[in-house]
């Protein structure tokens, strides 16, 4: 058990790192062609679509009710990329400390 991994366990739970109206001010940049939303399970989700040396890229956020992202994906022509997957990172803490028993009981507490 590492328990030198709790404050990571700490921030991957807790911790936001982009909420909604942050993608909105992508749009002052020329780059960027478009944000929509949408609404999504209890949440929302959105679209950015910018352009990266002529081709398009639209990177997807999911969010939880609280406007936690809890997922980006990438896309790219045909290939979709996870850049970030916030139940992923819990559960790979959780094991590492030796608490994987423990994952429902913290997605309980995410979901609140």
């Amino acid at each position: 058990m590492d328990v030198n991994l709790y404050p990571e366990l700490y921030d991957a739970i807790y911790k936001n790192s982009v909420w909604p109206q942050d993608l909105l001010k992508n749009l002052s940049d020329s780059d960027y062609v478009e944000v929509k939303f949408d609404s999504y399970l209890d949440g929302l989700r959105s679209e950015l679509s910018f352009m990266d040396e002529g081709h398009k890229i639209v990177t997807v956020y999911y969010f939880d009710k609280r406007e936690f992202v809890q997922r980006i994906e990438m896309i790219e022509s045909d290939s979709c990329i996870t850049v970030y997957d916030r139940i992923a990172d819990v559960t790979l803490l959780l094991e590492k400390i030796g608490k994987l028993d423990s994952l429902n009981e913290i997605m309980k507490l995410m979901a609140a």
